[in-house]
């Protein structure tokens, strides 16, 4: 390599050669444009450098877009080669002054109806307090995907499972357990033998509409759809409060989780006893479990380390049938 080109080289700034990569990537200057967020004249005068200083055309215009030239073709490895390392560079970086900076900050957790109340007590344990410092906990909303998406949350631990191409989507597992819930009084309870489906659909039916598992019909409903067996009513409610009371004045039944069960056992009037394995089993014949999936932002994007989302998430994985492996 002659001095004078050595020379120009070391001028040539990253970007003209992230703008290169781009253009034998995708084979068209706008799409190249595009991808690397900026005007189609900017990649015009980028391209214009490479050719000078290569003194070659690089790109032949050609209807399919643009044709690497021989030259082209064996700068690509090493030009690919360098912006990596310039990618390794800047998430080194950004690790550090992450940590610098954010290290007194909350993390900002959505989780979905019924997770809040069961994280937070596993969460405030003196021993996860302290490797975690302070949790901020958000309910899930609509709109949770576009906030993590932003940085406003940092992740998310939701039923949802609607893709979302620029976040990432970890299926942690499904509820390994449902229990049955009815006011103490509940004749339900004076039943000596297992309790079945169709003992509980003898009695009014309610359920907690949880969006993206029983938004459209609950498991119940159409297990009694399938079996001929008509509920004597079947009531949807869209908070905790509000099931409570109708339980207590409505001689209802209903489900709730295992993750639901820590809260649940607390509220007064209340009895709860687990469906046997073989019924949940037939339950699930028509619907399957609701699965819970974690929600992150690209790895280089995140302030927060792989160590701090498991102790997050280890916490609701004993609740879980899981897929998720913790690397704490």
């Amino acid at each position: 390599m002659s001095n004078l080109l050595l020379k120009q080289i070391c001028e040539l700034d990253v970007f003209t050669l992230l703008v290169f990569k781009s253009i034998f990537d995708t084979g068209h200057a706008n799409s190249a444009a595009k991808a690397l967020n900026v005007s189609a004249p900017k990649i015009s005068r980028c391209l214009n450098a490479l050719r000078f200083t290569f003194n070659d055309e690089l790109f032949y215009r050609r209807q399919q877009g643009l044709k690497p030239t021989p030259l082209a073709e064996s700068l690509y490895v090493a030009i690919c080669q360098f912006t990596e390392a310039v990618h390794h560079l800047e998430q080194s970086a950004t690790q550090i002054q992450n940590a610098s900076t954010h290290s007194d900050l909350p993390l900002h957790i959505a989780a979905s109806n019924g997770l809040l109340s069961f994280l937070a007590p596993q969460l405030s344990t003196p021993e996860i307090a302290q490797k975690l410092g302070k949790i901020y906990l958000h309910k899930w909303q609509e709109n949770s995907a576009e906030l993590i998406h932003a940085g406003v949350l940092d992740f998310g631990i939701t039923l949802e499972s609607a893709e979302n191409k620029e976040l990432s989507y970890t299926k942690l597992g499904s509820v390994n357990g449902v229990y049955i819930v009815a006011d103490k009084q509940h004749p339900l309870w004076q039943i000596e033998t297992n309790i079945t489906l169709e003992h509980i659909c003898r009695h009014p039916f309610l359920f907690q509409e949880f969006k993206g598992f029983n938004s459209k019909i609950d498991p119940l409903e159409l297990f009694c759809q399938r079996q001929g067996i008509l509920l004597p009513a079947v009531e949807k409610v869209f908070d905790r409060e509000e099931w409570h009371a109708h339980l207590l004045t409505m001689k209802s039944v209903a489900f709730c989780s295992t993750i639901d069960m820590h809260t649940v056992k607390h509220m007064p009037g209340l009895h709860l006893e687990r469906l046997s394995d073989t019924e949940l089993s037939r339950l699930h014949d028509t619907m399957m479990a609701p699965h819970y999936y974690l929600i992150q932002k690209p790895a280089i994007h995140r302030r927060y380390s792989q160590n701090q989302c498991d102790l997050v998430v280890c916490s609701l994985l004993a609740t879980l049938d899981t897929e998720y492996s913790c690397e704490t």
